[in-house]
């Protein structure tokens, strides 16, 4: 019996792992948005509102680091939610990735916007 109960646990979880970022970037971003300001700031600007997002009675955290193609990526712990960051002709783009489409990627998306 404990037998099936830990098969059937394993298969659950299993189901709610988080693809990782290489899987999510193979697929379409949820959304792409521009700034006038440059990268550096975006990313400073979504690191900081991100880490300070409340999540389930505590914080999301996040992380800066260089992005996969210049530029810099902000990713929460797991990386459920990222968003790469880079420079174009008219400040920046910003492409947001999120494992869910849950209201948790909704409060990320509205952290983000509000940097730009």
């Amino acid at each position: 019996m404990k037998w099936i109960l830990w098969t059937l646990a394993l298969a659950s979880m299993a189901g709610c792992a988080v693809p990782t970022m290489s899987e999510m970037r193979k697929e379409d971003p949820r959304q792409i948005l521009t700034s006038k300001k440059p990268e550096k700031v975006v990313a400073d600007c979504v690191l900081r509102e991100w880490q300070d997002l409340p999540v389930f009675a505590g914080h999301d955290g996040a992380t800066l680091e260089p992005g996969s193609h210049g530029g810099y990526t902000v990713a929460t712990v797991g990386s459920g939610y990222f968003v790469d960051i880079s420079k174009d002709e008219f400040g920046s783009v910003a492409k947001y990735y999120a494992a869910t489409h849950r209201w948790i990627s909704r409060k990320h998306l509205e952290a983000l916007q509000r940097c730009l």
